[in-house]
């Protein structure tokens, strides 16, 4: 499933379809995953209670029931089964406990791939798809609505800035660097939702300073490091939606054991320390010879660009540069480049 045919949708559409089909009594789920193990064979089961869903914490539905079971369980909804990462995250350590204690499942209109170690961690997890075909049934009889109220279609592709890192530019053998066989992983904080075949990635290439001095200049004086310097924006276009790492091996015929970056161990021993894996193709490298940041941050036209490569660098996070931001910063390194 694509952003391109889903980005228009929002969780309220699912809480609502869900709602409607169970006050009609004909809400059914496929089961994906039983067990912790994929289902052999295609079952539906049918919703027979179902909580009004009020909110979008962790987790969506605090009470449903499934035909044959005798108790109500939690359930989250997601777009996708890739989503679903309470498992890695901090601040949802207590709700997550009680969520597998009370064998809460995942239900998603789409399942593509299990997150990264949520199958260790959660051996016996649930995984249920929503009927998509009534779904968009659902969302043709009641277009005009969803589209007045909630749909803010992203129609041109997105740019996004990413860190170069040692993998970007470094290979070792047979390993290639990502700058020459095209391939990158991108941070957690995107999905297939985000990023997308057509987007523009600017990995950027920097100097002078490391994340930790950048990152306490900003925090405690609210000032860019005067230290901080821009050597290169390698520009490219995003050729493939995200793979998992299982998938891109088969993809493309690899060996399971081989390495994808120079810097990829596997962690303990099991598994690969970058999990996930998309393609791009060159566009346009602009290099920069003594480009301080805090110049660029002090042009209007360059300013968000410096604002999102500070997150990119000090959090290792992917940010999206609005497209209007983008071509502000080619206009401005243009005239100083010349």
């Amino acid at each position: 499933m694509s952003r391109g045919n889903w980005s228009f949708i929002h969780e309220w559409t699912i809480y609502e379809y869900l709602m409607a089909r169970f006050d009609e009594k004909n809400l059914r789920l496929k089961r994906i995953f039983h067990k912790g193990k994929l289902s052999g064979r295609t079952r539906w089961i049918k919703v027979t209670q179902l909580e009004s869903i009020t909110n979008t914490g962790f987790p969506d539905i605090e009470l449903i029931k499934l035909k044959g079971e005798t108790v109500f369980r939690p359930a989250e909804v997601k777009f996708t089964s890739s989503l679903f990462n309470y498992h890695t995250s901090k601040n949802a350590t207590q709700k997550y406990k009680k969520f597998k204690d009370q064998s809460g499942f995942l239900m998603v209109l789409h399942h593509d791939y299990l997150p990264k170690d949520l199958l260790e961690d959660f051996p016996d997890i649930e995984i249920f798809e929503i009927d998509q075909t009534d779904f968009i049934s659902f969302c043709r009889e009641n277009f005009v609505r969803l589209l007045n109220r909630q749909i803010k279609q992203h129609t041109e592709s997105k740019v996004w800035i990413m860190y170069q890192g040692p993998n970007f530019n470094l290979g070792k053998d047979s390993v290639k660097p990502a700058r020459k066989s095209k391939i990158w992983c991108p941070t957690e904080n995107l999905t297939g939702f985000d990023l997308a075949i057509g987007d523009r990635v600017l990995f950027i290439k920097t100097k002078g300073a490391s994340r930790i001095d950048v990152q306490n200049k900003y925090l405690k004086e609210n000032i860019v490091n005067p230290k901080w310097r821009l050597t290169e924006i390698y520009i490219s276009t995003v050729k493939s939606k995200i793979y998992s790492r299982n998938e891109y091996i088969q993809y493309k015929k690899l060996d399971p054991e081989d390495k994808l970056w120079t810097n990829d161990e596997k962690k303990n021993g099991a598994t690969w320390r970058w999990g996930r894996v998309f393609e791009f193709s060159y566009v346009k490298t602009i290099k920069f010879e003594d480009l301080a940041m805090t110049e660029l941050y002090q042009e209007s036209g360059s300013t968000e660009f410096v604002k999102m490569s500070l997150e990119a660098f000090c959090y290792s996070k992917s940010r999206e540069l609005s497209l209007e931001d983008y071509r502000n910063l080619l206009e401005v390194v243009s005239f100083i480049n010349n």
